[in-house]
C-alpha cells in the first residue's frame, strides 16, 4: 500500500497540490477534503458571472470532482470538512453532513489549503438579509438570484479594493446606481496618490458615487432589510449591500493543532512549503509568503501566489521521507510581488512590488516619480493616456515598485515591471532595455522606459 498525501482544501491551492503530487509520484494515494460542494473554480470571475459578462456557471469550473477522480486519480471529497487535526497521530477527523457520518483519516503528509475568509462588518443591523458578501461561488449565486428576484435599483459596496471595484462595475453595468464607501484615503490599499486620482476620476465619470475616508456605523434595517447605510457623513439610501472590507487567512484549524501563524494572520511557511509542525506543509491564502523585494513576510491573496504555492506544496509533499532530507530535493518557492491587475469600466490598472509607503516601512530610502504618457504613438487614432508611478530605492538605485492606470494596453506593463523587479536590477538600467515598439501598442520610448529614465535622472 503506498503513502498517503491528504489536501484541506479543494480550490486553487488545494487542488494544484494535489495533482502535482500525484503527477510526481502516481503511486501516492492523494486525498482532497474540501467542505462546499464545489472545487478547482475562478473565484476572480465571481464579479463577472454576477455582472452576466460570464453568463454560463460551468466555465467558471476548471475541473469537477469526478474528472480529478476519474482523469486524474485524485479521491476528491466534496462536503467533507475536517474539524480536528492530530498531528502527533497524522489522523484528522472528518465530518460529511450529507450522511451524518463522522471519520477519521491517516495521513503520511498533510497540505493546508483552508484559503481565507470574508471579513465581517459586526455593526446594528449586519444581519439583515440583504448584505451580501462575495468569496465563494455559493456567494455568487445568491447575489445574482437576488438581483434578478428583486430588480434593485440602489447598491452599496463597502470597501474599494479589488472586489469591490470589479462588483462596483458589474453593478453599474446592469443599470444599478452605486455607491461605494471606503475608510481609506485612497481604494485598492497603498495605491499611490496620482494613481488614485485616475482611478477616481473614471469611476466619477461613470457615475459611481464614492466616498472615500468614510466609516460605516451601522444599518437601517425594516423587515429584516438594509434600508439605509448609516455613516459618519450621514445616510445612504440603498436596496441592498455588498459588504467587501477584506479577508482574513482561515487558520483556527491550523493553530487549534499547533502550527505556527504570523503577523500577518497567515501560516508560517519556510521555503519550502513547510510549517512547523513535521509532514505538514501549507499553501495559499492561508499562509504568509515572502516578499521577494522586501523580504518579510506578506499576507498576499492572489490566484497566482496559490496556483504557485499549490503547486510547489505538492511537489515537496509528495517526496517520501528518505528524498526530503536532502533539500537539494525539493522546490523553493520563489516568493510574491503581490503583481495585480484590475478593469475598471475603461480603465485599466495594476500594481507590483512595493508602494512608496510600504518601501519606506521596509526600511529602503524611496524616491518616487510619476509620468503621464501614451499607450500607443502619438499619432495613431486612438492613443489612450496612462500614468505611471515608480518607485526606487536612493542608495542603490533599484527598483521597488510601479503602479499604472490607463487605457487600452496599460495594466499588462506592469509584467515587464514584475520582471524588473525579480532580477532585482537598477532604474538605470531598466531605462536603457529594448522594449518592443509598434506605433498601434506602444509609443517608440515606452511610458516603462520614460518612468524609468526621468526617476534616474531625479536621484
Amino acid at each position: 500500500m503506498g503513502e498517503t498525501v491528504v489536501i484541506i482544501g479543494g480550490n486553487a491551492a488545494g487542488m494544484s497540490a494535489a495533482s502535482q503530487a500525484k503527477r510526481r509520484n502516481k503511486n501516492l494515494d492523494v486525498v482532497v477534503l474540501e467542505k462546499s460542494p464545489f472545487i478547482s473554480y475562478g473565484e476572480c470571475g465571481l464579479p463577472y458571472y454576477i455582472g452576466g459578462v460570464i453568463k454560463e456557471s460551468r466555465k467558471l469550473f476548471v475541473l469537477s470532482p469526478e474528472d480529478a477522480r476519474n482523469k486524474r486519480g485524485i479521491d476528491v471529497r466534496v462536503n467533507n470538512e475536517v474539524i480536528r487535526m492530530d498531528t502527533k497521530a497524522k489522523k484528522l477527523y472528518v465530518k460529511n453532513p450529507e450522511n451524518n457520518e463522522d471519520y477519521t483519516l491517516i495521513y503520511d503528509r498533510l497540505v493546508i489549503a483552508t484559503g481565507a475568509k470574508s471579513v465581517r462588518l459586526k455593526l446594528p443591523g449586519s444581519d439583515a438579509e440583504n448584505i451580501f458578501h462575495l468569496k465563494y461561488f455559493e456567494d455568487a449565486e445568491k447575489i445574482k438570484s437576488f438581483i434578478a428576484s428583486e430588480k434593485p435599483e440602489k447598491a452599496v459596496v463597502i470597501g474599494a479594493g479589488y472586489i469591490g471595484m470589479e462588483m462596483t462595475e458589474n453593478l453599474k453595468e446592469l443599470g444599478i446606481d452605486v455607491t461605494v464607501i471606503e475608510m481609506l484615503p485612497a481604494v485598492m490599499g497603498d495605491t499611490e496618490e496620482e494613481i488614485n486620482t485616475v482611478i477616481l476620476d473614471e469611476l466619477k465619470r461613470n457615475g459611481v458615487n464614492i466616498l472615500l475616508e468614510t466609516a460605516v456605523k451601522g444599518f437601517s434595517v425594516k423587515n429584516d432589510r438594509v434600508r439605509k447605510v448609516l455613516t459618519d457623513k450621514g445616510n445612504i439610501d440603498t436596496d441592498f449591500v455588498i459588504e467587501s472590507v477584506g479577508i482574513v487567512p482561515e487558520v483556527k484549524l491550523a493553530q487549534d493543532s499547533g502550527i505556527k501563524t504570523g503577523e500577518k494572520g497567515g501560516i508560517v511557511i519556510d521555503r519550502y512549503m513547510r510549517t512547523n509542525v513535521r509532514d505538514v506543509f501549507a499553501a495559499g491564502d492561508c499562509t504568509e509568503v515572502i516578499h521577494i523585494v522586501s523580504g518579510k513576510p506578506v499576507f498576499v491573496p492572489l490566484a497566482l501566489n496559490a496556483n504557485r504555492g499549490g503547486r510547489y506544496a505538492g511537489a515537496n509533499a509528495a517526496m517520501d521521507s528518505e528524498n526530503a532530507k536532502n533539500e537539494k530535493n525539493l522546490k523553493v518557492f520563489p516568493g510574491t510581488l503581490g503583481s495585480a491587475a484590475v478593469k475598471i469600466f475603461d480603465l485599466e490598472a495594476g500594481k507590483t512590488g512595493l508602494s512608496s509607503k510600504a518601501a519606506a516601512s521596509a526600511g529602503f530610502d524611496p524616491v518616487t516619480e510619476t509620468v503621464r504618457t501614451k499607450t500607443k504613438a502619438g499619432y495613431w487614432p486612438v492613443h489612450p493616456p496612462v500614468t505611471v508611478t515608480m518607485t526606487a530605492d536612493r542608495k542603490t538605485r533599484r527598483l521597488l515598485g510601479v503602479q499604472i492606470a490607463g487605457g487600452e494596453g496599460a495594466a499588462l506593463r506592469i509584467d515587464t515591471a514584475a520582471a524588473v523587479l525579480t532580477a532585482g536590477i537598477t532604474v538605470d538600467a531598466v531605462s536603457e532595455m529594448d522594449l518592443a515598439y509598434a506605433p498601434p501598442f506602444s509609443p517608440s520610448w515606452d511610458p516603462i522606459l520614460i518612468a524609468a529614465g526621468v526617476i534616474a535622472k531625479k536621484m
